[in-house]
């Protein structure tokens, strides 16, 4: 797991230190903080599940021209 210092945790900390100041300007800023990490994991996540899919997809090829490379027909044995 990477640690990683971005916008979403300064606004974190923002809320903590503004908390005393403005109630509601904290929140909003913890509530900005939470949602942009998570939409960040979100679209990390869809990135990694798309390079496994085409990974598979790639497998599944050179699987399929390995198997017709060996592959004979009944047809052509006659």
């Amino acid at each position: 797991m990477k640690l990683k210092i971005g916008m979403p945790e300064v606004l974190v900390l923002f809320s903590l230190f503004i908390f005393e100041l403005s109630f509601w300007f904290s929140i909003i800023a913890f509530s900005i903080g939470i949602l942009g990490r998570l939409f960040d994991y979100v679209i990390n996540w869809n990135i990694e599940q798309k390079k496994v899919e085409a990974l598979n997809s790639e497998i599944t090829g050179a699987a399929d021209a390995i198997r017709n490379i060996f592959r004979t027909d009944p047809a052509d044995e006659h």
